[in-house]
Parts: C-alpha cells; structure tokens; sequence
C-alpha cells in the first residue's frame, strides 16, 4: 500500500504534463521555444560584438536576457546553427539528457536507502521528471530547468558522500544562473560545511569576474540595473497581488491579508514564517531521510521566500520524489497529498473557462466561484501543495524528536532498573 500514493502522485503529473503539452501545442503554439529564442539572439548578439541585453527575439520583442554577461558563453554553440529551432532542437536533447541524468540520480538515491524500485515505479519517475506537468513548461519554453535541477542534485549527493569541493561547484554553478538557489547556503551552513561554502562562493564570485574583462563593466551595471532589480516585483504586491499573477511565493498571501502593508516588509514577514519552519526540520539529521528533509524544506523555503514561477518547480526533484517513498505514516500521507495538490494546474481563469463550458445553473456558478475566487486570489495549488510538504517535513521531524526522546527515557530506565 505504502507505494499507491507515490505511484498515483507521479502518474497523475505524468498524465497531467501529456495533456499540458498537447493543449500547449495547439493553443499557445506562438510561445513555442520562446525562452530559448532570447538565450539564441542574445548569443548571437554577443558573438557579433552587440549588447546582449539590448536585443530580443522578433517574434517576441519583449522578452530579454537576464542572466549575468558571463552565462551567454554556453549558448554560442547554439548560436552558431543558423536555424534557431534546429538549434532549440539539439537544446531539447541535452536538457531531456539532463532530465534523464537527474531521474536515474533519483532511483539511485532512493533504493540506496534501502527501499528497491519495481520497474514500474523507475518507469514512473523517468517520466514524472521528463514529462511531468512541471517539466512541460521548461521543455516547451525551452528554459534551463532541468540542467539547473541536476546540478543541484548533483550538490545534495556529493556533499552527503563527503565531496564538498564538488558540491560546493555544483551549488555555485546553479546559484550563478539563477541567483536565488544561493539559498542552499542554509543547509551548507547548517552542515557545517565550510569548503563547501568556500567553492560555491569562489564558483560563482569567480565566474562574474572572469566576465569582467570578457563582456566589460557596462554589461554587467545593465544586467543589474535593467534585469535584476526589476525582477524584484515589490511593485506588483503593493495593495494585493492580482489573482492572475504568475508569481509562485508565500508573498502573495501576506499581501492579499495585509493590503496597506509596505511591499518591502513582506519578505522579512515571509522569512519569519519560514524560518520557524526550516529551524525545526534542521534540529536531527541523523539519518538519510532525516537529510532528505532537510534539503526539502530548505529548498521549498527559498522557492516561496522569492517571487518564482511554476516552472521551477523541477528543483525540487530531488528530494520531492525520494521522499513520495520514503516518508512514513502521517507524514508520507501528508507529503503525498502535497505532491499531488501541488500538481493541479488550476488558476481562477482555468476556473472560469471550465465554467463558461459546461454553463451549469447560476446558483452552482456563483456557489463554485463564490470558494474559487477567494481560494486562487490566497494563493495557487502548487503553493498549497508546497506548504502541505511543509506540514509533512514538520511531522516527520516532530516523530523523530519523540522517537529520540522515548529511546533516551527507555535508556535511563533500564540503567535505573
């Protein structure tokens, strides 16, 4: 019975991210490899000499590179074929390698601690992580997702085998991408481990120099100025975030609930409410699983510190799905139902468009809308699920604790006796 629950959480993403892809296809074909249409003409810019950041895709001119100068250099490969979409092809393939690389890091990771596999269940997750309703929008969008979910993995691996140096590179490499996986920081502390800290701070610091002399000053004040200051979205919080806003955080409540509240105290009341949460999950680490929670809430308290989107989602591969077998009880059944929750696709639109097609009776249109509309402007699926996980992390280290304090007093009973 203990692998229905996993088995239905991943084929119902599996099944759910077919579907995504398909009405994808058909409905917002025009978005087709639109991510990767800004990392090609950004490289191709820059092989020319031009600004990347100045340059967008023609088909979609408002859209632009936002990442350091120095991360353009592993797109000029893909610059050079002269057909973007064979290039997004040959871009498909290694990010399905990255995937696949990623699925197999998963199985491993679970059956070595103790729990084998069926084929099955291998088949499942190979295709959760490949084709899941959270992959679907990377591979569609042609965004770097899935390498970015790797090498994360990677980092959780090599630092519980004792390899911080490896680690530490492979944390670095990831937070230089995307800036907030630099949050992985906390466990790394937490670990105590210091020349993990040290190689993921000479990764990253050091790659940004390298693009100093490589791309100049200038390109590195408009990579600040003009994409990563404007990616803080306080703005859009100021008064309450719009039900339609992509935005994936624990922000979006705080603002719904405290409207008048300055944005720039919503992070501050996001990291009080998470930290409690992370402090908790961190007090025993004694087992493997133990870890695997604590990379969980660590990871999950970053996604919803910051304004991020559903699409990435796929970091939490690893440890998400190990943990579907792993955690027991209350808490296996809690994270399960997280998973499965956090799979939902629904937005209020979506609501409302399912609504208009079926056109059932007024009363039951008002009655659906009068729980939707409250429920999506809280908050979306994905961070109910996330925070269901949450819930089940907090259960699990609550058992442990109880379980360490019922073996100490048995302890000292048998030594009285």
């Amino acid at each position: 019975m203990r692998r229905v629950g996993p088995r239905f959480v991943l084929a119902s993403g599996l099944v759910l991210g077919v579907a995504m892809l398909a009405y994808k296809s058909v409905v917002q074909s025009w978005k087709f490899g639109m991510d990767f249409q800004v990392y090609y003409y950004a490289a191709r810019a820059s092989l020319a000499g031009q600004g990347m950041y100045a340059v967008s895709p023609p088909a979609h001119p408002a859209y632009g590179y936002v990442y350091p100068p120095v991360t353009i250099l592993p797109f000029y490969p893909f610059a050079l074929v002269g057909d973007w979409l064979v290039s997004f092809a040959l871009f498909t393939v290694l990010e399905l390698a990255a995937g696949l690389a990623l699925a197999l890091l998963v199985v491993r990771s679970v059956e070595r601690r103790g729990y084998p596999l069926a084929p099955v269940d291998v088949a499942l997750v190979v295709g959760y992580v490949l084709l899941s309703v959270h992959t679907v929008p990377s591979l569609f969008y042609g965004e770097t997702n899935l390498p970015l979910a790797l090498a994360l993995a990677l980092g959780f691996v090599a630092l519980e085998r004792g390899d911080e140096e490896t680690s530490g590179v492979a944390f670095g490499l990831a937070a230089l991408v995307k800036v907030f996986p630099a949050g992985v920081g906390l466990w790394l502390l937490r670990r105590r481990a210091w020349r993990a800290v040290a190689a993921a701070v000479a990764t990253g610091g050091g790659l940004l120099l390298v693009g100093v002399p490589l791309f100049g000053l200038d390109a590195h004040r408009t990579w600040l100025h003009d994409a990563v200051l404007p990616r803080l979205h306080r703005e859009a919080f100021a008064g309450g975030l719009a039900p339609a806003a992509p935005y994936f955080t624990l922000r979006r409540p705080l603002s719904v609930l405290l409207p008048g509240l300055d944005p720039t105290l919503f992070p501050v009341l996001a990291a009080a409410l998470l930290a409690p949460v992370v402090a908790y999950c961190y007090r025993g680490l004694d087992t493997a699983t133990d870890r695997l929670v604590g990379v969980h809430v660590t990871l999950v308290a970053v996604l919803l510190f910051f304004p991020t989107y559903f699409v990435y989602f796929p970091l939490l591969y690893f440890p998400l799905v190990p943990l579907l077998y792993l955690l027991e009880g209350r808490a296996g059944r809690l994270f399960v139902a997280g998973a499965l929750v956090a799979s939902l696709p629904a937005t209020l639109r979506s609501v409302r468009r399912v609504l208009d097609a079926l056109s059932p009776p007024p009363g039951v249109r008002s009655a659906v809308l009068a729980v939707a509309e409250p429920l999506f402007t809280l908050g979306t699926p994905l961070l109910y699920g996330c925070l269901l996980t949450l819930a089940a992390c907090v259960c699990h280290a609550r058992r442990r604790a109880s379980s360490g304090r019922s073996a100490t007093v048995s302890g000292r009973s048998r030594e009285l006796g």
